[in-house]
């Protein structure tokens, strides 16, 4: 049986196309058509690119035909969170002041995915801003979750997540603050990489709002989505080329890429971070991974780095969000805001420093914690070719209701369900995903099978900083004995 054009990964695409087994208009034509079928039900896709989409397929084919060079993307579709510029598309952040923004350039992650013949043939649902743990806003509404549409597909790169699980793109890029990326990976059972800090550049990419100077100058990274390790690591292979667009990304070390055996690999793990809960279903799972591997020959080991305080960590991410985010706030605003929420968030440790007043001196102090923990993560790492932990306290959960507003945020009071037991909204989305954002770590969020429930359990896998290609070596090794998911969706037919 002819395996389907929309189960066919991006590398895969564009050996055909360049073998001529496929021609670039017939693929962006298969995709275009079940987006056509069934993107009204998950609504993950806000922006179609349809005829300019097949004008580029077309001149891929006659380039091709003509033998001029071949980009690795060459002629492949792609779709891209609707928090990155696109010439001559709409690009909203899901924000209604900018419902009408058709940018006049590119975003530097999108030329140069462009630049290697890839072709944008739509923009992906985000939340307000790239600001929630699930996918919603005022201007394209809620995107729904291809394995239970009562369930969120997470947020703030749900759209590509969900695109990715019902077959409507072959790879996705997205961005990642607080588990942005590996959240809806897990949640949609698909791939994403938060890569090291800094060596993808996030120029083009909204927030800042235009015209505003960019304050997020720590954590925040862009990523791919993806439905393989092989794809991520493609995609990384073009995103982190040297170019003159912006030449303050840092390079990746040459330590990786080569096949990694499964056997000679020594591997920590953990299922706790500072006592938040995890649900069984996902210890569960890990568990069965994690013998699985030990049975193929990898030492296994349970065990974190010594000295970790989780609470000074993610007291340290809300400090570098809360410095960054509106940093021309006054103080005196400050200091208002964090009287009025003080009881709310104190049982909130990412949320404890995000909202008063900041200083100089608080900022230098905050650099430092940081280098401390990088430096106390790496050397762990130098031991250990990876670090296994759960993406959160949960699989998919039901949509779920925001409380208040505060300004164009969604504020969540009312907990999620871990076991039957309480959990934060916050505290059960970002406790096991904010940690290696705060330390810069590249991480691959990885599907390991399916739970009880029938929803994907993904497992988070981190890397030393700067040796992304060897973490996604690691990674490909180790899912070889992962369970493989059949995406409902992929062969369905109109």
């Amino acid at each position: 049986m002819t395996q389907a054009i929309n189960d066919l990964g991006a590398a895969e695409l564009a050996a055909k196309i360049r073998q001529r087994d496929l021609s670039s208009r017939a693929v962006v034509e298969a995709f275009l058509a079940h987006i056509d079928a069934h993107n009204r039900k998950y609504n993950a896709i806000v922006t179609l690119n349809g005829q300019q989409a097949l004008a580029e397929a077309d001149r891929a084919d006659r380039d091709l035909a003509a033998g001029k060079p071949c980009g690795a993307l060459h002629g492949v579709p792609i779709t891209i969170k609707d928090t990155y510029r696109v010439n001559g598309l709409r690009t909203t952040c899901g924000c209604v002041q900018l419902k009408d923004y058709v940018p006049d350039q590119d975003a530097v992650a999108v030329r140069l995915l462009r630049e290697a013949g890839a072709i944008v043939i739509g923009k992906t649902n985000t939340t307000t801003l790239a600001m929630d743990m699930q996918t919603d806003n005022p201007v394209f509404g809620k995107t729904h979750n291809p394995w239970d549409v009562t369930r969120t597909p997470g947020g703030s790169s749900g759209g590509c997540a969900a695109a990715l699980a019902a077959g409507m793109t072959p790879l996705s890029i997205g961005s990642d603050l607080a588990g942005s990326i590996r959240l809806p990976a897990s949640f949609c059972g698909v791939y994403g990489l938060k890569p090291t800090h800094g060596v993808v550049s996030m120029e083009g990419h909204i927030p800042p709002l235009p015209g505003e100077i960019n304050g997020f100058r720590t954590l925040a990274v862009p990523g791919p989505l993806a439905r393989s390790v092989a794809d991520l690591a493609l995609a990384l292979s073009i995103l982190t080329r040297p170019n003159s667009h912006d030449r303050k990304v840092a390079p990746l070390l040459a330590d990786g890429g080569l096949p990694v055996a499964v056997s000679k690999l020594k591997i920590a793990w953990s299922d706790d971070f500072g006592g938040v809960p995890v649900s069984g279903e996902i210890k569960r799972k890990m568990a069965q991974f994690l013998d699985r591997l030990a049975q193929a020959g990898a030492t296994v080991v349970k065990t974190e780095p010594a000295g970790m305080d989780y609470n000074e960590i993610w007291e340290l991410w809300g400090q570098f969000v809360g410095m960054q985010t509106n940093y021309q706030m006054s103080n005196l605003k400050r200091a208002i805001g964090d009287l009025f929420s003080r009881n709310a968030v104190k049982a909130i440790p990412m949320q404890r420093k995000i909202v008063g007043p900041i200083s100089v001196p608080q900022l230098m102090q905050a650099l430092d914690v940081q280098s401390r923990y990088i430096t106390k993560l790496d050397n762990f790492l130098s031991d250990y070719d990876a670090w296994i932990c759960p993406v959160s306290s949960t699989t998919a959960f039901k949509h779920h209701a925001h409380s208040k507003m505060f300004g164009d945020f969604k504020i969540y009071n009312t907990p999620l369900q871990v076991d039957g037991k309480d959990v934060h909204y916050y505290v059960a989305t970002q406790s096991y995903t904010t940690v290696f954002a705060a330390t810069d770590s590249p991480v691959v969020s990885m599907p390991i099978g399916l739970g009880e429930s029938g929803l994907p359990v993904n497992i988070q896998v981190v890397g030393r900083r700067y040796s992304d290609l060897r973490l996604l070596a690691i990674a490909d090794a180790l899912d070889r004995h992962a369970e493989k998911l059949s995406y409902p969706l992929i062969n369905a037919s109109a």
